[in-house]
């Protein structure tokens, strides 16, 4: 094998175990995201257990339509931590905060 079919098989930079760190993000905006998923997963289970179509999130959450559109394809940017425990205990989710 040649040296450069050799050199085709490395990975092309060094991870450090976070994508999101290896993205350039702070510590503190990883921890957000990291909080943020760690809600929106029940949310979205929640979500299809119901078999809930975008309208009804709307309803059920007293939300804007774009924002359910962005919620349901886990685009988080737009909603704070609260707004996402709002959102799970309209659902009837229970949220424990532990620090």
């Amino acid at each position: 094998m040649t040296a450069k079919a050799k050199a085709g098989n490395r990975a092309g930079h060094i991870t450090h175990g976070n994508v999101l760190e290896d993205l350039g993000f702070t510590a503190e905006e990883t921890r957000e995201i990291e909080i943020k998923m760690t809600i929106w997963r029940p949310l979205r289970a929640e979500m299809e257990a119901r078999g809930l179509t975008q309208a009804e999130v709307v309803g059920l959450l007293r939300m804007h339509q774009p924002d359910a559109s962005l919620l349901m394809r886990s685009r988080l940017e737009k909603f704070s931590v609260m707004k996402l425990m709002q959102f799970a205990g309209r659902l009837g989710l229970m949220v424990r905060s532990m620090v």
